[in-house]
C-alpha cells in the first residue's frame, strides 16, 4: 500500500488487444490459450478463469472478507484496477462503492459482461501502455497478480504515481513463486529448489519476474510514493494446517495449486524449447516433493 459513461468494454489504441466483438486471438501451449502477442505468460482460457475466481476467494479470505487491505473513504470518486481478469474485483467494488467510477484494464476480453453496473467499464489493453485516464485523477489504484505480464515494473509504478491524485492510494498484490517449509525459518528453507530455480532461470531468459514483490519498495520509492507498508500472508499447501483460517486457505490453494504452476509454465517452457512430454516428466517430481509427509509447505502473498 502506498499513498500518493461509455460501453462496458472499449478498445484503447494499438495495443495488440483483442478487437471489440471478436473472439480473442491466442497461441496455444501445453493445452492452454495465451494472448497472441506472446508477451503474456499467464493464459486466459476457461480453466485459468476458474482458477482466478478461486484465487479471488482466497484473497478475500486473507483480507477477512474485505475487497482491499487499504481503508478507502466511502466517498471515493475514481478507482482504477490493473489486470482485471474476469472482472470480479471491480464488479464487487461497484456494489461497495456505487458512487465511484471504476475502470478495469486487461489485455484479454474475458470480463463478465452479463451484468455490468453503470459505474464500471473495462478497457482492453496492455497495462504497460499509457492508460486512458488523465493525470492526477485516480483516488485508488488496485493492481493484483500482474507477474507474468509485466516486463518494466519501474515504468508501471511511475505511471501509477502520475495517475493518482495527491494523497491517492495504491494497493499491489502478488503471490510469491516460492515454497517454504513451515518448520524452517520464516521465508527460508525453500522446498523444491531444483524445479523453482529452473523456472526462475527460464523466466529471466524471457525478461519476466514471477516474484517481483521483494523489489517493490525500491520501485515505489523511485516512482515517488511515500508511506509504503507491506503485508505478508501465509498460504499453506498440502494437509498440515491446524488453525481454522489457515485450513480454509489451504483448501482453496489446494484446489488451484496444480493449475497455478502448470498455467504459468506452459508458454514460458514452450518458448524455451520444452515439449509438454518433457515437462510432464519433471512436474510429478515437483508435486511429490510437496506431498512429503515430513514437510509443511507454504507459499506467501
Amino acid at each position: 500500500m502506498a499513498s500518493q459513461q461509455e460501453e462496458p468494454s472499449v478498445p484503447i489504441g494499438d495495443s495488440g488487444a483483442d478487437p471489440v466483438g471478436e473472439e480473442p486471438q491466442y497461441i496455444e501451449a501445453f493445452g492452454h490459450k495465451y494472448h497472441h502477442s506472446g508477451r503474456i505468460f499467464v493464459p486466459f482460457d476457461e480453466k485459468e478463469q476458474q482458477r482466478m475466481e478461486v484465487q479471488h476467494k482466497l484473497i478475500r479470505h486473507c483480507l477477512n472478507g474485505a475487497l482491499t487491505a487499504t481503508r478507502i473513504p466511502l466517498n471515493v470518486e475514481r478507482i482504477l484496477d490493473l489486470g482485471s481478469g474476469t472482472g470480479v474485483w471491480p464488479l464487487e467494488m461497484a456494489v461497495r462503492y456505487p458512487q465511484a467510477e471504476i475502470l478495469g484494464i486487461d489485455i484479454s476480453r474475458i470480463q463478465r459482461t452479463n451484468a455490468v453496473p453503470p459505474n464500471v467499464r473495462f478497457a482492453i489493453d496492455n497495462v504497460e501502455n499509457p492508460w486512458p485516464i488523465s493525470a492526477s485523477s485516480v483516488d485508488f489504484l488496485h493492481a493484483r497478480h500482474l507477474a507474468g505480464g509485466v516486463t518494466d515494473w519501474p515504468s508501471l509504478f511511475k505511471q501509477a504515481y502520475e495517475k493518482l491524485k495527491p494523497g491517492g492510494l495504491l494497493e499491489w498484490t502478488e503471490q510469491a513463486i516460492q515454497i517454504f517449509d513451515f518448520d524452517g525459518n520464516f521465508g527460508d528453507a525453500e522446498l523444491c529448489p531444483s524445479f523453482l530455480n529452473l523456472w526462475r532461470d527460464l523466466s529471466k531468459q524471457n525478461n519476466i519476474d514471477f516474484t517481483p514483490s521483494p523489489n517493490g519498495p525500491v520501485w515505489l520509492v523511485d516512482a515517488g510514493f511515500e508511506n509504503i507498508a507491506q503485508r505478508t500472508e501465509i498460504i499453506p499447501l498440502g494437509e498440515w494446517a491446524q488453525d481454522e483460517k489457515l485450513r480454509t486457505r489451504q483448501t482453496l490453494m489446494n484446489k488451484i495449486s496444480f493449475e497455478h504452476f502448470e498455467n504459468h509454465c506452459g508458454l514460458l517452457f514452450t518458448k524455451c524449447g520444452w515439449t509438454k512430454e518433457r515437462f510432464d516428466a519433471v512436474a510429478p517430481t515437483f508435486f511429490s516433493e510437496l506431498r512429503e509427509a515430513s514437510q509443511k509447505p507454504y507459499t506467501m502473498m
